[in-house]
C-alpha cells in the first residue's frame, strides 16, 4: 500500500513483484518554496528573504487589533515587516548535470534548494528543534508499522528524512538513493551526511546509494520493508511516478 501525495489516503497496490510493504509519497502542498524574486542582495553572500516565502501554505494570523497604546499603527506596521524578514547567508551555488544547487543557512535552520523554481528539497534544524514541520515529519511513522528490515529512500537530497528517522529510531537500516554525486557531496560537507554513514551506538546506519532510483539492477535482491519516495523536478512529482507501469516494477 502507499500514500497517495493527492489524497493521502492508503490505497493498495496489486502483488508488487519484489517484497513492498509500504509506499509513502510526500504530499506536494506543504513543500516550502523560494523564489528567485525574494532574493534582495545585501552583499556577495548575505541576503535577505521573507518569511512568507517560505510558509505560503499556510494563513498568517490576523494583526492584532489591540495595539500598545504607545505604539502607532505606523510603528505596529513596521515591526511586523521587520518580523517578516529574516537574513541569510548562501553558503554554496554551484551548477551540475542534474540539479541547480543552492544552499543557504539562516539563524534557525539550513536548507537545500534545487531547480530554477528554488523549492526546498532539505531542510536541517538548528538547536534542540528537529522538525521541520513539513513533510519529511511524517516519514518518521513508517518504521513502526512496516516488518523489520532496511528502509529506501529515493530521492536522499540533503538528508532530512534520514536526519529525522535515525534520530527516532536509531537502530534502523536505511539505503538512500541520490542520483547527483555532488549533491550528495555538498549534503555529506553542510548537511552531516558523513554523520549518518558512521554505524551508530546501535547498528543504526545510512548506506547511500548514487544512482537512478528506477534503476533495479543494484537495489537488494531481498527487496526492502518499506521505501520512501522523496523524487522532484522543477517542483513537480517526477512523470515516471504517475505511471503504472513504474508502480509494478
Amino acid at each position: 500500500m502507499f500514500w497517495s501525495s493527492i489524497s493521502l489516503s492508503p490505497t493498495a497496490i496489486a502483488s508488487p513483484p519484489f517484497p513492498l510493504t509500504e509506499l509513502f509519497f510526500p504530499p506536494l502542498s506543504p513543500t516550502p518554496t523560494l523564489t528567485a524574486a525574494t532574493f534582495k542582495l545585501r552583499s556577495s553572500s548575505t541576503c535577505r528573504f521573507t518569511k512568507t516565502d517560505l510558509t505560503s501554505q499556510h494563513e498568517e494570523p490576523p494583526p492584532n487589533p489591540y495595539p500598545k497604546q504607545d505604539e502607532t499603527p505606523q510603528a505596529a506596521a513596521a515591526a511586523a515587516a521587520a518580523a517578516e524578514e529574516e537574513t541569510f547567508q548562501v553558503l554554496t551555488a554551484i551548477h551540475t548535470q542534474y540539479n541547480d544547487i543552492l544552499i543557504v543557512d539562516t539563524p534557525q535552520s539550513r536548507m537545500l534548494l534545487l531547480d530554477s523554481t528554488h523549492n526546498v528539497h532539505s531542510v536541517l534544524q538548528k538547536g534542540d528543534e528537529k522538525w521541520t514541520g513539513s513533510y519529511w515529519d511524517e516519514f518518521v511513522s513508517l518504521p513502526p508499522i512496516v516488518t523489520e528490515g532496511p528502509i529506501a529512500i529515493y530521492g536522499l537530497g540533503g538528508g532530512t528524512a534520514a536526519h529525522l528517522m535515525l534520530d527516532v529510531w536509531p537502530s534502523l537500516q536505511l539505503e538512500g538513493w541520490e542520483i547527483d554525486e555532488i549533491l550528495i557531496d555538498k549534503a555529506r560537507e553542510y548537511f552531516g551526511l558523513s554523520n549518518l554513514e558512521k554505524c551508530n551506538d546501535v547498528g543504526g546506519q545510512l548506506q547511500v546509494h548514487i544512482d537512478d532510483a528506477f534503476s533495479h539492477e543494484q537495489h537488494r535482491p531481498s527487496g526492502y520493508a518499506g521505501i520512501i519516495i522523496d523524487l522532484f523536478s522543477d517542483g513537480k512529482v517526477l512523470s515516471q511516478l504517475q505511471e503504472v507501469c513504474t508502480m509494478c516494477q
